[in-house]
This record gives C-alpha cells, sequence and structure tokens, in this order.
C-alpha cells in the first residue's frame, strides 16, 4: 500500500512538473514576441524621427527659396497684363504712334477662342489685336521695335507691307521716304491670377529679406528680356521700293505715272484690237459689218504700232516693261501674225537679206570680242534702216540679234565715258566687298546711279551692271 502511495505521489509529481515546464516556454515565447513588437515600434519611430529630422533640416533652404520668390512674384507676373493693365497698354499704342511719326487707322481685338464644353480656363488667356497704320518703312520698325520693347510681354506674331502708291501712280512720301500701307498682329496673354491663400508666416522674414537682397535682385534680372534698339534707316535703302525705276524724281526721263500712262494706252489699243478680233470670227457677223471692222482693225493696228515705236522705248520702269511684253507687245505680234498680207511679187524687197544679217552679225560680235566697239556700232548703223523688218518676217529674229549686238556695243561705249574713277577696293572673303568710287565707298549689290549697279568686287577687277550689262573696270 505504500509503494502504492509512493508512485501515485510520483506521477503526480512529475504532471506537475510537465505542465510547469509547459507554462514556463509558453511565457519565454510570448515574452519574446512582446520584445519583438517593443522593438519594431522603437525601429518605426526612428525612422519618423530621421524623417522628421530631414524635413526640418531643409526648411532654412526652403524659407529662403520662399523669400526669394515672394519678393520677385511682381516681376515674374509684370510681364503678364491683367485687366486694367491692358487698358494702359492701348493708351501706350497712342504714344507709340506720337513717338514714331506712324498714323493709325484702327486697331481691333480679335475676339477670344471660347472654352469647349468641359474644357477650364488656363492660368494665361492669350489676347490678339490687329493693327493697321500708314507709315514709311522706318516710321513702321520704330512702332514695332517700341511694341516688343514694352514691359509688358507682347509679341508681333504677324505683319504685312503694302508698298505705297495711289491709284493714280503717285507714290506718297514723308521727307523723301515712300508711305506704305502695314498691318501688324500683336499677341499678349492675360494672367488669371488665382484666388490669394494666406501666406505662411517665416520668422524674422525681414531680415532674411535683408540677408537675400543679392540673390533676389539676380533673379529678378534672369527673367527679364533682352531688348533690341532700332536705330533707324542708318543709311539703308527702302526695299519695298525699285531703287531700277528710272526719271521717277526728276528731268531723267518720262516719270513713273508717265510711264503707266504710255502702258495703258498701249493695253487699250490691244483690247479694242481684240474686241474688233472677236467679232469677225462670229458667225453671225454680216458681209457689210465684216468689211467695216476688217478696215477699222487695219486702222487701228497700224495707228497701235505707230504708238509702239513712241511708247516703248519711254517704258523703262521694269515691272511695267514686263507688263509691255506680256500685254501689249506679244498680243499685237499674233494680230499682225494672224492679220498679215502677203507682199506682191512684183515689191522690191527693203530689207537686207538673211545671208547679209547673218554677216553682219559675225562682225559685230568679232569687233564686239575684240573690243572694237565703234566699229561694231557703225556697222549696224549704217544698215540700220534696212533691218527694220516686221515680227511678221522671217528674218526679223536675226535683225533682233544684230540688234542686241548694237545695244551691247553702244551700252560698253557709254559705261566707258563714265567718270568712275576706281580709288581703291575692300574685298572681303566673308562679308561683303566694297570699292571706293569717286571719294564715295559702295558695297557689292548697292547702286551708283539708277542704272549702275556694283556687282562684285575683286582685288584687281571690280564688276559692274549697266543697263543690264555686266562690265569690268580693272585698277
Amino acid at each position: 500500500m505504500s509503494s502504492w502511495s509512493q508512485k501515485k505521489m510520483l506521477a503526480t509529481v512529475g504532471v506537475v512538473t510537465f505542465t510547469l515546464s509547459g507554462l514556463a516556454c509558453g511565457g519565454v515565447y510570448y515574452a519574446q514576441g512582446q520584445i519583438e513588437e517593443v522593438e519594431a515600434n522603437v525601429t518605426a519611430k526612428q525612422l519618423e524621427v530621421a524623417a522628421a529630422n530631414a524635413k526640418i533640416a531643409k526648411i532654412p533652404s526652403l524659407e529662403r527659396e520662399v523669400v526669394i520668390l515672394r519678393e520677385g512674384l511682381d516681376e515674374y507676373v509684370k510681364i503678364l497684363p491683367d485687366d486694367s493693365q491692358l487698358e494702359e497698354f492701348l493708351r501706350m499704342v497712342n504714344r507709340f504712334d506720337n513717338q514714331s511719326g506712324v498714323r493709325g487707322l484702327g486697331l481691333q481685338k480679335k475676339p477670344a477662342k471660347k472654352l469647349r464644353r468641359g474644357e477650364k480656363q488656363g492660368k494665361f488667356t492669350p489676347i490678339e489685336y490687329t493693327y493697321e497704320m500708314t507709315a514709311t518703312l522706318w516710321q513702321g520698325l520704330r512702332f514695332m521695335n517700341l511694341i516688343e520693347n514694352f514691359e509688358r510681354f507682347v509679341s508681333i506674331t504677324e505683319f504685312s507691307i503694302e508698298p505705297g502708291e495711289s491709284s493714280a501712280g503717285v507714290v506718297e512720301t514723308i521727307d523723301g521716304e515712300a508711305v506704305h500701307k502695314i498691318k501688324i498682329t500683336m499677341q499678349t496673354y492675360q494672367y488669371n491670377r488665382p484666388g490669394k491663400a494666406d501666406d505662411v508666416e517665416i520668422a524674422n522674414y525681414d531680415e532674411r529679406k535683408q540677408e537675400l537682397r543679392d540673390e533676389i535682385w539676380k533673379r529678378t534680372q534672369a527673367i527679364r528680356v533682352d531688348r533690341y534698339e532700332h536705330l533707324g534707316q542708318n543709311g539703308r535703302r527702302d526695299i519695298f521700293v525699285d531703287p531700277r525705276e528710272t526719271g521717277a524724281q526728276g528731268d531723267d526721263g518720262p516719270t513713273k505715272k508717265e510711264q503707266k500712262s504710255a502702258l495703258d494706252r498701249g493695253i487699250a489699243a490691244v483690247e479694242s484690237l481684240a474686241k474688233i478680233t472677236e467679232r469677225l470670227a462670229s458667225e453671225e457677223i454680216t458681209l457689210f459689218e465684216q468689211f467695216t471692222l476688217e478696215k477699222r482693225l487695219k486702222s487701228e493696228l497700224a495707228e497701235a504700232l505707230a504708238r509702239v515705236e513712241v511708247d516703248g522705248p519711254t517704258i523703262r520702269y521694269l515691272p511695267y516693261r514686263t507688263r509691255w511684253n506680256q500685254e501689249v507687245m506679244q498680243p499685237l505680234a499674233e494680230v499682225q501674225k494672224a492679220r498679215a498680207v502677203a507682199t506682191p511679187t512684183e515689191v522690191v524687197d527693203p530689207y537686207l537679206p538673211s545671208e547679209e544679217i547673218q554677216a553682219l552679225i559675225a562682225a559685230m560680235t568679232q569687233c564686239c570680242n575684240e573690243g572694237m566697239l565703234e566699229q561694231a556700232r557703225d556697222r549696224y548703223e549704217s544698215v540700220k534702216d534696212q533691218l527694220s523688218v516686221p515680227q511678221s518676217d522671217e528674218r526679223y529674229g536675226l535683225a533682233v540679234e544684230a540688234k542686241g549686238w548694237h545695244i551691247k556695243a553702244t551700252t560698253a561705249l557709254d559705261f566707258k565715258a563714265l567718270d568712275l574713277d576706281v580709288q581703291g577696293v575692300i574685298v572681303n572673303g566673308v562679308g561683303t566687298s566694297g570699292v571706293l568710287l569717286n571719294g564715295e565707298v559702295f558695297e557689292e549689290g548697292e547702286f551708283v546711279q539708277d542704272d549702275l549697279l556694283v556687282k562684285m568686287v575683286e582685288e584687281e577687277k571690280v564688276w559692274f551692271v549697266f543697263r543690264g550689262l555686266t562690265l569690268v573696270r580693272t585698277m
């Protein structure tokens, strides 16, 4: 019995010991979990502290940037006008008129672009104006320079210049410069200022601003736009006035208005001949009307050809000369060809035969190439009357070729007779070269006179264009 009680006691002790050991192990495991959780929380707090310290470390530099930006804000938005400043800009346009001398014809604001459904207004709204004026080229450039140098952001996005000329061919001038019609498009932007929020207070702000005044000044200078100052004419010519027109200013030849009148007369004569020709081709014309129109056509054609001989040489202004050839000479030649009448065989041919004209051309060519200009000129003038063949004649092309050599010879002789004292040259391999001529400097591409242009300058030669012919003077 005592042996059984002893075994029972040992078993009880074993069970109790095992239970206590399990509880001890569970307690150790739980405690370890609590320790790890605390350590994780500590690590997270340390990271938060480090991030906060990093942000705190950035506060001085952030405050520095905020101070600089706040003080420079007015300069940043100064170039972008608000409503009141736009009114000031319009008043400024009137002042620019007075400063540049232009005469304004009207300022119009272009309609603003409409927002689409759901589209929000941006921070900047483009605003465009069109402005028309009459001015010389230099006045117009001065006005545009003033606009683009305006303290607000204003740019000229488009402009057009209509060369000045009245319907009568008379050009209006101011101080000797032609007046043109100029139209420009000006664009600016309106700054849509957002609602103003409360500024964050910065300790010792005034002291910080004073410390950063140099940096604030540098930032405001960096956003300023460089300006170009227009220097005016400065010896340049108006590119919208053709310098090749002859006799427009004095007694050197017919004025531009007179040349235009001669051109209009020729065009009117051609139009009248065209109407007669068109009527003659009609199927409804009667025999009596046909006879009358043919007689009238012959008379008007003879009168037109006689007028061409008189008016043709007077038209020297290049645009009018081009129209003269296209709208007068070519149509008259076609009428002549269509209405030509065969010459009776018994009539003596008053013109040189083709073989003799060809021989004349060969002789003149040789004389010109060998520098015997007087001989070339005299050969042509000795038979000039026998070279006036009509355009319908097959020898007309040869006669024109001979006339061309005569023009070259006489032009070269006239050029030779010019008082041109070439005193020196400036040969520039990079830019434009120049020549010292009769005490004045002329660059390549400049006109010495109406019909004399400096074409190219070399070290020992100066090339000129005289009446359309390229000629050379040696040093």
